[in-house]
């Protein structure tokens, strides 16, 4: 370094909250702190002063060494003073330019192509290495859940109870051996979600008093059951759920720790209550409960006479209609669907 650099700033003098504006003169072997007027405040050799790596814009800071912290913005000046190879290095590559862009660019893609095609092979292997011991884990801790805020005990007859339990053996003894598992059939009184029924991961079934008492025609009750059987024998569920658990790990891995995940999504039975199945699954439950209701000598059709009783089926907000979407298209689909079979 040649002759004497000056770097103004500000400084944070020791054991002091005081701010002063002031500068650093640097000589080849000493160094020190002025104020505005002029006045030394501090001297000490040039081997002492140390500043921070760059880090973006941010200013430069050197602690000095009776504990005062400077702080400038003049990163040319210090530049001359100290060696910033590898700062420079550090603060260019945090500079935004052509090659930051490129770098975004080609993290949203790795991103999406995570999203787009590992995330489902990862879902697949997942649900398909699911141990029956934490299915039946989910639905117990959702079951728990729905008695703790959303249900109350059934207020349906014995006897009714009864006959939509034969429905509902009446369909579950036509799965193939394969996919049947432990099913069971739970009735709950739950006013807010109206005519509904949830099928969870495990095998357990919630149906609500107001889906048996305001559709007394087993048709209809056996097409909604055979809806949910489909979901459960196609692992629609599971898969839902490793997809969002999937999903919130992206975004925990681009925004930082949200939280803990394994215990908020599958030891909380409300998140399984919070399910919108997609198009693809709903359809594919559509056509499953239609031919399984079927072989068990009920009307298919029913499941369209369902839909269409639903009041404002497509804009309600609670029901089977807000969690199980139904549309004109839909069906639209369940006739062709029964056409053609």
């Amino acid at each position: 370094m040649v002759g004497v650099v000056e770097i103004k700033g500000r400084a944070f003098l020791a054991r002091s909250s005081r701010l002063i504006d002031g500068a650093l003169l640097v000589g080849d072997r000493t160094a020190a702190l002025l104020d505005a007027d002029g006045e030394t405040r501090l001297e000490f050799a040039r081997s002492d002063l140390k500043f921070d790596l760059p880090l973006g814009s941010a200013d430069r800071r050197a602690t000095l060494p009776d504990g005062t912290l400077f702080e400038t913005s003049d990163r040319v000046a210090v530049a001359l003073v100290q060696d910033d190879d590898l700062g420079g290095a550090l603060s260019n590559a945090e500079t935004f330019g052509p090659r930051l862009a490129w770098v975004i660019v080609a993290s949203v893609a790795g991103v999406f192509a995570i999203w787009k095609f590992a995330l489902p092979a990862l879902v697949w292997l997942a649900v398909a290495l699911t141990p029956e011991a934490l299915r039946d884990t989910i639905d117990a801790t959702s079951l728990r859940f729905l008695d703790a805020t959303l249900s109350e005990p059934t207020q349906l007859s014995a006897m009714r109870q009864s006959e939509v339990k034969d429905i509902f053996q009446s369909l579950t003894t036509l799965l193939p051996e394969e996919k049947n598992r432990d099913f069971s059939l739970h009735f709950r009184d739950m006013p807010g979600l109206g005519p509904n029924a949830l099928a969870l991961p495990g095998g357990a079934m919630v149906i609500t008093d107001a889906l048996v008492t305001d559709f007394t025609d087993n048709d209809v009750i056996a097409a909604v059951l055979g809806h949910e059987l489909g979901h459960v024998v196609e692992d629609h569920g599971l898969t839902q759920l490793y997809r969002s658990l999937g999903i919130y790990v992206l975004v925990a891995l681009i925004a930082g720790d949200t939280g803990p995940i394994l215990e908020d999504i599958l030891l909380e039975g409300g998140v399984i209550m919070s399910f919108s199945f997609s198009r693809a699954h709903e359809t594919s439950a559509d056509q499953f409960g239609l031919r399984l209701s079927d072989q068990a000598g009920y009307d298919p059709s029913a499941l369209i006479t369902f839909f269409e009783t639903l009041p404002d089926a497509d804009q309600s907000e609670s029901g089977w209609g807000s969690t199980h979407p139904a549309s004109g298209a839909r069906i639209e689909a369940i006739e062709e669907f029964l056409r053609s079979n």
